[in-house]
């Protein structure tokens, strides 16, 4: 299995390269950058505690 770092690199590779082919305003590369923040986003939750602690 790949560590999230390794897929996140992987998704921002292939978004530089969609951004290049398609532009920037593309429909097909704001859809891979959503991706990337998703991959992001977990990412930086994936180990942070829970906001509120059941008592």
């Amino acid at each position: 299995m790949k560590s999230i770092d390794t897929v996140i690199e992987e998704y921002r590779n292939r978004l530089f390269i969609i951004a290049k082919e398609d532009g920037i305003d593309s429909h097909r590369t704001l859809i891979a950058s959503q991706h990337l923040d998703e991959l992001l986003n977990m990412k930086m939750f994936e180990n942070q505690p829970p906001l509120h602690e059941e008592k």
